[in-house]
């Protein structure tokens, strides 16, 4: 979440909202917000039903890695990265650039 952060301007100035999916429950979302305040919107995906949709990778049994998706206004997936591992946390500039492509 931290890269996002740094080109929020950047995602802005495409009129792009940009929503973040965790294994967490909201408990553990409330936590973190109050520890580390976001301007992004930050969903509960207990359980990874919506992770296992989009095939997110999981390792170590549990844990599933960033992965990263632009979707256009019509919700086609016109930008796809999956991290390979739990630690990676993926750069901006392919979801900036198909979001530029879609201007």
């Amino acid at each position: 979440m931290a890269q996002l952060r740094h080109d929020s301007e950047k995602f802005n100035a495409l009129n792009t909202e940009i929503m973040i999916l965790v294994p967490n429950g909201p408990f553990m979302i409330k936590r973190y917000l109050n520890k580390h305040p976001s301007d992004f919107t930050i969903l509960t995906d207990k359980g990874a039903k919506v992770a296992a949709q989009y095939f997110q990778v999981k390792q170590f049994f549990a844990v599933g890695t960033p992965t990263v998706f632009v979707i256009d206004q019509t919700g086609k997936i016109i930008y796809a990265y999956y991290a390979k591992s739990a630690l990676e946390e993926p750069d901006n500039e392919g979801p900036l650039a198909a979001l530029s492509a879609m201007k």
